[in-house]
């Protein structure tokens, strides 16, 4: 892939999701302010803006991830993990087991050794198949589902200040996609990583200015930030710098602002 091909994907894609937010935002009736009598434009731009960082995830990067990695040549799997209806008790265990393990820090598992123990104890599933998977509970699903080369890779992408507390839901959660997969699929392959979609604190690394250095969750092997993700799903060299160039054209160019200008008029 080229990086003009690439430019003009994710120009294409920012401005579609942006104007798709704007758009579905203003469709939905807000509560009255006082302020709207003197600043009516404003508060709406800045009810689309603020609605627009809390869902940039599903708004902007979900369908950046799947544009660059179609083009890539990667299948865009659309269904989701559907996890057991009840699931086995050595499954369960062993789940279970590794979770405690890594929120103590006790030493027994780390990325690679959990990934394995979870596909190994789904062995045997290969005889005695489970029968029967639901949709995966709230949380545990995925954003982005890529398969190339009979490997399928499960991502989410997440704040990229996390907490203690989401960091340890991030290491959960790529477990929990593994126990999923693997129950259902024992012999097949699957990769999977918690996504930071860049680094706010360029001067220094991302996981130098993550609180704990990123503990339980495990940098490289059940995370990726900013060009480990991007370059992987685009077979490019340093694509966020693309992304980011793309960013500063679009506001120089000043076809975003037109765009928000044009939905707030015909919006009135």
């Amino acid at each position: 892939m080229e990086r003009d091909s690439t430019k003009e994907i994710i120009k294409n894609t920012i401005k579609s999701s942006f104007e798709g937010f704007a758009r579905k935002s203003l469709t939905k009736k807000a509560k009255f302010q006082i302020l709207d009598l003197i600043i009516p434009k404003e508060r709406k731009i800045r009810s689309i803006v603020g609605g627009l960082e809390t869902s940039i995830g599903t708004t902007l990067w979900e369908p950046l991830a799947k544009a660059l990695a179609k083009e890539n040549g990667f299948e865009v799997v659309s269904s989701n993990l559907k996890s057991p209806a009840n699931m086995p008790s050595n499954l369960n265990n062993t789940l279970q087991s590794i979770i405690d393990d890594r929120k103590q820090r006790a030493g027994m598992y780390n990325a690679v050794s959990s990934h394995d123990a979870l596909k190994s104890v789904c062995q045997s599933f290969i005889s005695r198949p489970i029968d029967s998977f639901e949709a995966a509970p709230r949380g545990k699903g995925v954003d982005v589902w890529l398969k190339k080369n009979e490997v399928n890779y499960f991502f989410d992408t997440k704040t990229v200040q996390p907490n203690i507390p989401a960091l340890t839901g991030c290491m959960e959660q790529v477990l929990y996609w593994y126990a999923y997969f693997y129950s259902q699929n024992p012999e097949g392959q699957a990769v999977s990583r918690i996504v930071f979609p860049y680094n706010p604190n360029p001067e220094k690394s991302f996981w130098d200015g993550v609180i704990g250095g990123g503990k339980p969750l495990e940098p490289g092997n059940e995370a990726w930030v900013e060009n480990e993700f991007w370059d992987f799903i685009s077979g490019l060299e340093n694509t966020y710098e693309v992304i980011s160039s793309s960013f500063t054209e679009l506001r120089e160019s000043g076809e975003l602002e037109e765009t928000l200008n044009s939905i707030l008029s015909n919006h009135n």
